[in-house]
Formats: C-alpha cells, sequence, structure tokens
C-alpha cells in the first residue's frame, strides 16, 4: 500500500507546482503592466493552456500573448504564440488569412478564423504557430488580421486621456483567466490521481480474491 500513498504526496506536489508556477507568472504579468513596455502574458503552465481554435475547432494550444505597445496607453499590435497538434493542422494554417473573433476579449472561447479576403482588414501584430515531431519543429509566422474597425477603436482608446490604458485591462483580465484554469487543473489533477490509486487498489484486491479461490485444500483432505 505504500506505492499508492506515494503516488497521492505526488500527485499533490503536482498541484503545488502547478498553481505555484501560474502564480509567479501572474507577478511577473503585473510588474510589467507598471511601464511602458510590451507585455508577456503566459496563457498557462506545466501541460494547462488556453486551446488554439480554428473556426471553433481546437488545433493545438496558446502558449504566450505579447501585447505590444509604444506608449503606457497605446497598443500596437499583439502576438501570440501556440502550438498545433498535427501537420494537418500546420498545413490548414498556411493558406490562412488568420483573424481573430474578438481580440479585446482573449480567453479559452476564443477561436480564430480565415478570412475569404483580407478586405476591410489589417495586419495588427502576428501569429506564430509551432509544430514539432521527432524530427524536429517547424514554426509559421502570420499575420494577425484584425477589422479597420477593431484597430481603430484601439487608436481611439489610447488618444482618450479619460479612460483606463487597453493594455492594462487586457493584461489583468487574461491574468484571471490564467488562475481559474490553475484552479480547473488542480481539481483535475486530484481527481485523476486519486481515481487512479482507487483503480489499483481494486485491481490488487480482485487479484487477491482470485488467488484465495483456488487455494489448495488442506493436506489429508481430497479436492
Amino acid at each position: 500500500m505504500g506505492k499508492y500513498w506515494f503516488k497521492i504526496g505526488l500527485g499533490a506536489a503536482l498541484i503545488f507546482v502547478v498553481g505555484f508556477g501560474l502564480v509567479s507568472a501572474a507577478r511577473r504579468v503585473r510588474g510589467s503592466i507598471e511601464s511602458d513596455h510590451s507585455i508577456g502574458i503566459p496563457l498557462g503552465a506545466f501541460g494547462a493552456y488556453l486551446p488554439f481554435k480554428l473556426e471553433g475547432l481546437r488545433i493545438g494550444t496558446l502558449r504566450s500573448l505579447t501585447i505590444q505597445r509604444n506608449s503606457p496607453r497605446e497598443i500596437t499590435g499583439f502576438t501570440i504564440r501556440a502550438r498545433v497538434a498535427d501537420s494537418a493542422a500546420l498545413d490548414k494554417l498556411r493558406d490562412c488569412q488568420l483573424s481573430i473573433a474578438d481580440a479585446t476579449h482573449f480567453d479559452e472561447r476564443s477561436t480564430f478564423a480565415c478570412l475569404a479576403s483580407s478586405t476591410g482588414y489589417q495586419a495588427f501584430g502576428e501569429v506564430r504557430a509551432e509544430y514539432r515531431n521527432g524530427d524536429g519543429s517547424t514554426t509559421l509566422v502570420l499575420p494577425l488580421l484584425l477589422s479597420d474597425a477593431e484597430v481603430q477603436e484601439f487608436r481611439r482608446h489610447a488618444a482618450d486621456q479619460q479612460a483606463a490604458p487597453l493594455a492594462d485591462s487586457l493584461a489583468a483580465s487574461l491574468t484571471s483567466g490564467v488562475r481559474s484554469q490553475a484552479r480547473v487543473l488542480r481539481d483535475s489533477i486530484r481527481a485523476d490521481s486519486l481515481e487512479r490509486v482507487a483503480q489499483r487498489i481494486r485491481q490488487r484486491v480482485d487479484s487477491l480474491r482470485g488467488k484465495s479461490s483456488v487455494l489448495p485444500p488442506p493436506a489429508g483432505q481430497k479436492p
């Protein structure tokens, strides 16, 4: 039974490491918000990342988002780093004019789309999609296209001295989302760890029952 309790302890340690890693990332984000530099936001850690969706279908994970700016108030673009699950997903992106439904509310529900035409859109950053396999890695760099109206709204917001800096609110919202995902991951790890231990115990009990049913008869007694 000792090894089962060891596995429970290992699962608890992993839960702590995940939580600590994401809280540390949140603290680094808070520090960067206070300057006029670009804000780099990790979109997860230790295997728990926001989904990378294309036309609503998951094709990989989103690893980080960088909010580019040249002043505390002015956003000049987004750099999104993603990892795709397979080569088919990478091929699908190669000829894609990539856009996102709503760049101001970036969370686990966000989905990208391939535009039929770039008319009425303009590049506002880039998406770096990476595919890894046994032979190495391939990275595809695509312009991130946002509508003219959305880019104009970013610029209008930057010019409004009464409005709070948009980059700060976006970073705070994403940081909150990362924390929420950390809680979900901790619950998932705890439940999965306990279920696996319980399953092994059940298998062990069944094995012992099977052995006891075929014990030889006592000495001197015919079977």
